[in-house]
């Protein structure tokens, strides 16, 4: 974050028996930029998936199950040319929701979404 957001700066839990209850500041508008370099046309991307790895500790295998949830962001520059990258996308993203709102893709060089 570029600016500070909490209400307070200290949290409120040593008053109110553990509960922080500080404000956050929602966004009002566009003002998450995610911009992408252009080096040889290769810009940014936002890929949200689900995986499967293995713990050799333990010797399990462990799920990771991959959410996006976006509201009011700008993608800038951002996807790759001649390609199906887009500046955002859901690989594989299966067992949780995901949503993308009020959010604007442009000057890339490939698909938004």
């Amino acid at each position: 974050m570029k600016y500070y957001h909490w209400g307070a700066e200290q949290s409120t839990a040593s008053t109110y028996n553990g509960v922080d209850i500080r404000g956050e500041v929602l966004i009002l508008s566009r003002n998450i930029k995610i911009s992408g370099e252009d080096i040889d046309s290769w810009g940014c991307q936002m890929v949200t998936s689900d995986t499967m790895e293995y713990d050799e500790a333990t010797q399990e295998l462990i799920y990771r199950n991959g959410q996006t949830i976006l509201d009011s962001i700008e993608m800038f520059n951002c996807s790759q040319i001649d390609t199906t990258k887009a500046a955002i996308r859901f690989e594989n993203a299966l067992n949780l929701p995901s949503s993308v709102s009020n959010s604007s893709f442009h000057n890339g060089l490939s698909w938004g979404a």
